[in-house]
């Protein structure tokens, strides 16, 4: 009697059934079939089935790991995976099944013999680690349709064997996931014999709305849909009012039903001109679709099918590829919806990364240091509902509903056309009535008597020497110059032994009145008495005189982050390339002082000028080149030293010698009015032109000099154990440090968890973030460009046309720029500056003429195209690409087929 129990006991263990009541774990079953027990037990109508277990699997696992055949793909390059990995399956179909594995199939065929004599299942594959929210692996494991139950076994097998998929483990090491410890789950389901089925969305995915949903139906079983063999009915419905959005006759020029002797055959089915569902199934299909997102607490990727008009689900997963908005940014369904608009994304930032917390306060600080100096104490909110400007899900915004009270979206769209061209675009399209708030906020009311005057008369400083600029270039560059060098002296001086309150109100506020003051006027002087200055002096030119006016707005001496990329190339030529083979030892090397002197020399040199900055460095979790030197130089094993053509110093000289002869050939050929108007010009283009980055600049200073404060403080919160690292003091705010200090039983480490759960998801999900987003998570889009054939239009931001191969860069650290490539990113920030010299021509999506990646491309010569919407989709690695960037576009050639170590498979 125990032994039968004990094997009762065994099956149970390697076998689990659904509906029950039985609690599992995604360990045991994986997340496909945990989905449909979870949802059983809701009450949706999910066809009944059983789960064979990750322990059912682990005998074969073993086996298969003791193979030389395993050992070889585990110690194998990836180039050797597809080949290895087609091994190891083979190896599948000679697998013996143990003693407690025929029990447990043989329960298992028990249990599904009890819906019938006919019944015929579906196998599916059920991994731990899919149908997760952070990664889906769709399309990477097996499934199999059809199945009879004497064909149950071979099924299995063929689940089991997608396990060990090349596809599945290049998406594991993409994911971060441990390739080399497979684990799998098998789901053997009742087969619905479906009359339509199709795939549905409980948001859209075409425009990330919350409150819509997306389904996609054809006749038959849903794998044409699934493997889009076919083009599906397409419905898009509003899951608040339930209103009909979309209703699109797809074509469905094949249809999959299952076959009567097992398996499942293709057929054209004669009512392709028909709607596979009405109106009442559609809603019914909603209705359950909400319910599932409810019960998940997140948007979510249903398959489903219709037998007999009744309504099944057949899978549920998370939705991986989405943009998620924190809660706090979100309206209700229904209430009338805020529009925000990304200022990470702006020039002063270029971060298209999720910001830390206490990068966001330092920020916050920031914000208020601003609005204090130019409005003084103030009653304006900070907060995603009633703040003009706020933090909230690791990014700065612009609440733009309130903003359009005061502006219309034109006037929104021209203040940001020169650094944002696609920016630009999606404002002018806003639907102001839609999105502007109901009420104008307390502070926005009579505005124009409330605060401009005051804000007049606190800018006067700002005004005053922004016009002094334009009348009397040479004594006031002569004044921003003293004023530059006087703080930059006194900022190198920091007392870092300050307590961090006192820290933080000495150093940040002593960057805002510079500035306001002195950086920001200087700005305003070059924009508007040099660069536009230029545009209007030759508006009515002829083309050629046009051409060679344009010349005087390139070829910029002095510029910081300019002189960065080109302080980095000449260190690169100061070493060998052996030196550069193993980047630790160099490091060690000169850290230990362990080089010549010309290279320490240039080295201190570029530290004490340059080592504040860095890649995504507005952040301040964000390592420096002074933190962390192997970030500069990894950036200079990259740098093509030995070719003259790929030298940003010699081609900087040359645009700043074409520059000076340009401006010598207008004078000549231009009348006595015109010249006096260009003399004045240029003279400011000279003394002022190399400000364009130096307001950010003395910002990063200070950022810099806050975050090696707060590591301090990381320090001592691990020597009282804490913390783990003194980095972790990033994810925490300075309030969080504050309550800490007056409560030792503060648990830091779980408030750091909470502090970044978003900001992890963030990390995971998101590649770009979008520019302008509405509180039910849509977001808008410019209006479609027309375009010819092969070409992608852009905005012309440095002239030239050259060829190449495509590279693209999510990050600056995620693979090296070679000779020629063509990089192509979302936005850049100056930490990217020194990936430009290797690069042939530079394409951006966000960016306009003014934004950092155009004045780099133009100092260093390349040709640029800026402002692509959808570019990062576009455009894959090794296609070749004709960049014009004195016409504003790129033409296409056919994608190169990806190697195999960097082909990707969709997730979705």
């Amino acid at each position: 009697m125990n032994e039968q129990a004990n094997e009762k006991a065994m099956a149970m263990t390697l076998v689990h059934s659904f509906p029950g009541a039985e609690q599992s774990t995604i360990a045991e079953v994986g997340g496909k079939a945990l989905s449909l027990i979870r949802m059983s037990q809701a009450g949706m109508p999910v066809p009944p089935g059983i789960v064979l277990s990750t322990s059912f699997f682990q005998p074969w696992f073993i086996e298969i790991q003791a193979s030389p055949t395993w050992l070889a793909l585990t110690t194998s390059e990836r180039e050797e995976w597809h080949k290895l990995c087609a091994e190891v399956k083979d190896l599948v179909a000679d697998l013996p099944l143990t003693e407690d594995q025929r029990k447990a199939l043989g329960s298992a065929r028990d249990s599904l013999a009890t819906l019938g004599d006919d019944i015929v299942l579906a196998v599916r594959s059920s991994s731990p680690e899919e149908d997760l929210a952070s990664a889906s692996f769709a399309g990477g494991y097996e499934t199999v349709l059809g199945v009879r139950p004497d064909a149950l076994e071979e099924a299995v097998r063929r689940c089991f064997a997608s396990s060990l998929d090349e596809r599945v483990l290049i998406y594991k090491h993409e994911q971060g996931f441990d390739v080399f410890t497979p684990r799998i789950a098998v789901v053997i389901q009742q087969q619905i014999d479906s009359e339509v089925a199709g795939v549905g969305f409980s948001l859209n995915p075409l425009t990330n709305d919350y409150d819509e949903a997306v389904i996609d139906a054809n006749w038959g079983q849903g794998e044409s849909v699934v493997a889009g063999l076919a083009s599906p009915d397409h419905y898009v419905v509003d899951k608040v009012t339930r209103k009909i959005l979309e209703k699109t006759l797809g074509a469905k020029q094949v249809s999959i039903w299952l076959a009567t002797d097992g398996g499942t055959e293709e057929r054209e089915d004669p009512r392709s001109n028909e709607f596979t569902l009405g109106d009442p199934q559609l809603l019914e299909l909603i209705d359950a679709m909400c319910r599932i997102e409810a019960l998940y607490d997140k948007p979510m990727d249903i398959e489903w099918a219709y037998a007999k008009d009744r309504l099944y689900i057949l899978q549920a997963r998370p939705i991986t590829a989405f943009f998620p908005l924190a809660p706090e940014m979100r309206t209700q369904p229904g209430e009338r919806r805020r529009l925000y608009m990304d200022g990470a994304l702006s020039d002063g930032m270029t971060i298209n990364a999720p910001i830390s917390p206490m990068g966001e306060a330092w920020m916050d600080d920031l914000m208020r240091a601003i609005a204090e100096l130019y409005v003084g104490e103030s009653e304006f909110e900070t907060t995603p509902e009633s703040g003009l400007m706020f933090n909230a899900g690791c990014r700065p915004y612009l609440n733009l509903s309130e903003a359009l009270c005061i502006t219309t979206p034109k006037q929104l769209a021209s203040n940001v056309s020169s650094l944002n061209a696609l920016m630009a675009e999606i404002l002018t399209s806003i639907d102001r009535k839609r999105y502007r708030a109901a009420e104008k906020p307390t502070y926005l009311r009579f505005w124009l008597v409330r605060w401009l005057p005051k804000m007049l008369w606190r800018m006067r400083t700002f005004l005053w020497t922004s016009l002094k600029g334009i009348l009397w270039p040479e004594a006031t560059y002569q004044a921003y110059k003293q004023r530059v060098e006087v703080w930059e002296a006194e900022i190198a001086q920091i007392d870092y032994g300050l307590p961090l309150k006192e820290f933080r109100a000495r150093y940040l506020p002593s960057v805002i009145p510079m500035f306001s003051e002195v950086t920001l006027p200087a700005l305003v002087s070059f924009w508007v008495g040099g660069l536009s200055a230029v545009d209007r002096v030759f508006k009515r030119a002829p083309e050629d005189v046009k051409v060679q006016a344009q010349k005087l707005q390139r070829g910029f001496t002095n510029n910081v982050v300019v002189e960065m990329g080109i302080a980095l190339y000449r260190l690169a030529t100061l070493l060998e390339r052996s030196d550069f083979e193993d980047l630790d030892q160099l490091k060690a090397r000169i850290e230990s002082r362990q080089m010549p002197t010309e290279f320490l020399d240039a080295w201190d040199a570029f530290m004490q000028r340059h080592g504040c900055r860095g890649p995504l460095e507005m952040d301040l979790a964000s390592p420096r080149y002074a933190d962390d030197p192997a970030l500069a130089l990894r950036q200079m094993s990259f740098m093509s030293v030995d070719d003259a053509n790929f030298d940003p110093e010699a081609a900087h000289k040359h645009n700043v010698a074409e520059r000076r002869n340009a401006y010598a050939e207008l004078m000549a050929s231009s009348g006595w009015w015109r010249r006096r108007r260009l003399r004045r010009i240029h003279r400011i283009i000279e003394l002022f032109a190399g400000t364009r980055d130096t307001p950010k600049h003395h910002m990063v200073i200070v950022n810099h000099a806050t975050r090696k404060r707060l590591l301090i403080e990381g320090e001592k919160l691990v020597e009282d154990g804490r913390l783990d690292a003194a980095e972790h003091v990033f994810d925490l705010t300075y309030d969080d440090l504050d309550k800490a200090a007056e409560d030792p039983t503060l648990d830091l480490r779980q408030l750091r968890e909470e502090r970044t759960r978003f900001l992890k998801v963030l990390k995971t999900q998101v590649r770009e973030f979008p520019q302008v987003i509405d509180s039910r998570g849509r977001i808008l889009r410019p209006p479609p460009r027309k375009e010819k054939p092969g070409e992608l239009s852009g905005m012309a931001v440095s002239p030239g046309v050259v060829s190449g191969p495509v590279k693209v860069l999510h990050d600056p650290h995620e693979k090296p720029v070679n000779k020629g490539d063509v990089l192509v990113a979302y936005t850049t920030d100056p930490g990217w500056t020194p990936l430009f010299a290797n690069a042939s021509a530079v394409v951006l999506e966000v960016g306009g003429i003014l934004q950092h990646g155009a004045v780099v491309a133009r100092e260093y010569g390349k040709p640029c195209v800026a402002g692509i919407d959808g570019l990062m989709t576009k455009l894959a690695d090794g296609q070749m690409v004709e960049v014009d960037g004195t016409a504003g576009v790129v033409r296409t050639q056919p994608s190169a087929q990806p190697a195999p170590s960097e082909a990707r498979h969709p997730v979705d």
